[in-house]
């Protein structure tokens, strides 16, 4: 289970505790007093080594609501699969994207048996499930999956948002496959009239009915064309933790966007031996995508593909 809710049940009870220890000083009930202090102090304790404690791998906690689902005694099979299965796509085009800069048109989608997702939990409150990533060992440092589902989330975030302008921040993110996956999962639970309760260590939103038909509407009146170009440019900056790039053209012109991994380690490897890397004159493989959303002008986004050699 997602620390947030852990955090969540555990300062439910401190307060409840806490209730009843002032109801126990005010009927001079010393020995109910002693008891619950004890009990409280315990789970203070407890919020406290937990919230020390950080959180490597991926824990996502999904509530369904509405027409689907029956308060807290059931919910749909027929919707929830659906609607598990969709948010899982999402999540494996989401990684491949992130981690190979883009896919394919068709065909399987890459890495995605580093992406499973396992239902560890339901919990009650609407209907929810708990997706947590298992691992064998205990990681040092956040993984690939869970930066993943963050990005997720805020992306589903800025989808559903009345403001236009943030989805299309969003929208300049995404390569088509993965636009694909986000609009199947909105309509799923559009089409259903469902809400949308997303809970993660460092998220916890609602999505209504009116914010998830906006981000169906969106998903479906946008589209994504893409093409590749081979540039000649000299590379002005490089930020190899945040995969941006700046480079000048030929005519003078400046582009710069993301960085695929593949060009991420070109340029860490470049970093290790005697090549000058900014300043100098690149054959650069470009992507170029082009956002067109529902009623506003086309965006182009560029991304550095690969470092093919000096100039």
């Amino acid at each position: 289970m997602s620390r947030r809710l852990k955090l969540e049940g555990l300062r439910a009870e401190v307060s409840a505790l806490s209730a009843l220890l002032k109801q126990a000083v005010e009927v001079g009930d010393p020995v109910g007093e002693y008891q619950l202090s004890k009990r409280r102090e315990s789970l203070e304790s407890e919020i406290s080594n937990l919230m020390k404690e950080p959180v490597r791998t991926a824990s996502v906690a999904l509530f369904f609501g509405g027409k689907p689902v029956l308060g807290s005694r059931g919910i749909s099979a027929d919707f929830a699969g659906d609607a598990l299965g969709q948010f899982q796509e999402l999540i494996s085009k989401a990684f491949a994207a992130h981690e190979l800069g883009r896919m394919g048109e068709r065909g399987p989608v890459p890495l995605k048996q580093l992406t499973n997702l396992m239902v560890t939990e339901i919990v009650k409150g609407s209907f929810g499930f708990v997706l947590d990533e298992l691992q064998d060992q205990i990681e040092m440092f956040d993984t690939g999956l869970k930066i993943t589902v963050e990005e997720v989330a805020t992306l589903l975030q800025k989808t559903a948002s009345p403001n236009d302008v943030e989805f299309e921040e969003a929208a300049e993110t995404l390569d088509p496959r993965t636009l694909l996956a986000l609009k199947n999962f909105f309509t799923t639970l559009d089409s259903s009239s469902a809400t949308l309760r997303f809970v993660e260590d460092n998220f916890d939103f609602t999505l209504d009915e009116t914010s998830v038909c906006r981000a169906r509407r969106r998903t479906e009146a946008t589209s994504i064309e893409e093409s590749d170009e081979t540039l000649t440019a000299v590379l002005v900056g490089f930020l190899p933790d945040h995969r941006k790039f700046e480079a000048k053209l030929e005519d003078g012109r400046i582009i710069y966007g993301g960085v695929a991994k593949d060009a991420a380690d070109q340029y860490a490897e470049f970093s290790l031996s005697d090549t000058k890397i900014i300043g100098t004159k690149w054959k650069l493989k470009v992507q170029h995508r082009m956002v067109i959303p529902l009623n506003r002008p086309p965006r182009e986004v560029n991304r550095l593909l690969e470092f093919l050699e000096i100039e």
